[in-house]
């Protein structure tokens, strides 16, 4: 709230904080205020809070609002690119791959300078999201706002009692291995039983990376050509819907171009209309992402990036805009499409099992080393 002190005038900043107040009583976060434009102010909410969501768990409903003047903006367009967290130093994400990438970019028109989209947030960490806002003719006027609010999601509570879990098993079993050692090294015997509990957790430690890393990425490697699909569906005379996907088949950690597009007696509709676009995973049942588009003509490209290797189905809505055509029904055309999976990157999988392995041998190294480790040894 910093910024909106020093930029906007004591009226508007009752008002921001009336609006914000209202937001997060109804259960929303307030994440970023921008202030380019003198007078104009965006906030971004979302619903539930985004420090209580679970990545790949909770679908998150995300609503930017515009004010201009105090007042919600009437018209605008609207640009959005969501960019994944970096790369993390130590701990990896359960897709490697989509980390530092661009999920999301769409384009709409904000309408009573509103615009919302649901989106699965696939892993903790810090998201970054790209705005530009800008005045269309007609509309009100304002100088081009550009801003870059930060969105943080942590990791989901289970993951990290699961890994914390496994990491003490790990612990104590180099303990008892290096506590082996230590007895077998005062009777001056050869360890063979340390040697064989070592050899079985060397397979233990050698095996277990697979699930860690591998579990959302089936082994299978980026296609060598890539095409592109689309579906097109007929409703009353003269009215087409089209959707086009390209490259195809998908491969998580790049963007897929989904070309949208209204069509009257063969020709682009050349006015506003409204569409939805909704991607649902077919394998697990769950909505990826949910929006509702205003474009200024039948043809709008939305790019998205699918970051889990299972088939997954686009459907999208279109209708025309204006009291002329209300009499037009609303066409729907559905499209499949395979996404590849990929291997993790090698440096993850050598940072992962480097990681188990020195747990391990500090336990070890305890267990041999520690005093109260080696109490009651025949030597003492």
């Amino acid at each position: 709230m910093s910024l909106i002190h020093t930029i906007l005038p004591q009226p508007l900043r009752i008002r921001c904080f009336i609006v914000t107040f209202m937001l997060v009583s109804a259960g929303a976060a307030t994440v970023s205020t921008a202030q380019t434009s003198p007078g104009l102010v965006v906030t971004l909410t979302s619903l539930p809070p985004f420090e209580t969501i679970r990545p790949d768990m909770d679908l998150t409903q995300v609503t930017l609002t515009a004010f201009l003047a105090g007042k919600p903006l009437s018209q605008g367009r609207l640009r959005l690119r969501l960019t994944a967290p970096p790369q993390s130093q130590v701990f990896s994400t359960g897709f490697p791959w989509v980390e530092g990438t661009t999920l999301l970019e769409c384009e709409t028109h904000l309408r009573d300078g509103v615009w919302t989209f649901q989106y699965l947030f696939p892993i903790r960490g810090t998201y970054t999201l790209e705005l530009d806002l800008t005045p269309i003719p007609g509309g009100p006027v304002f100088s081009r706002t550009t801003l870059q609010p930060t969105l943080t999601i942590k990791e989901n509570p289970r993951v990290v009692l699961y890994a914390s879990l496994l990491l003490l098993g790990l612990l104590v079993l180099g303990g008892i291995t290096g506590r082996i050692f230590a007895r077998s090294a005062a009777a001056r015997e050869p360890p063979s039983g340390a040697l064989l509990l070592g050899a079985g957790l060397w397979c233990v430690w050698t095996f277990m990376p697979a699930p860690l890393v591998w579990a959302d990425s089936p082994p299978h490697e980026p296609a060598a050509s890539a095409t592109s699909v689309q579906q097109t569906v007929h409703g009353e005379p003269g009215w087409t819907l089209s959707i086009q996907a390209s490259p195809t088949p998908a491969t998580v950690g790049q963007l897929v171009d989904l070309t949208l597009m209204l069509h009257r007696d063969e020709q682009v509709f050349p006015w506003a209309v409204e569409m939805s676009l909704v991607a649902v995973h077919q394998e697990a049942g769950h909505t990826v992402l949910s929006t509702h588009l205003r474009t200024p003509q039948g043809r709008n490209v939305q790019r998205l990036q699918f970051y889990d290797g299972a088939p997954h189905t686009v459907t999208v809505t279109a209708r025309p805009v204006g009291e002329a055509f209300q009499s037009v029904s609303t066409l729907t055309a559905r499209l499949d499409l395979d996404v590849v999976a990929r291997h993790p990157p090698v440096q993850v999988t050598v940072k992962t099992m480097a990681l188990l392995l020195g747990v391990f041998m500090g336990g070890m190294a305890g267990g041999f080393f520690c005093p109260w480790f080696s109490r009651g040894r025949p030597d003492a």
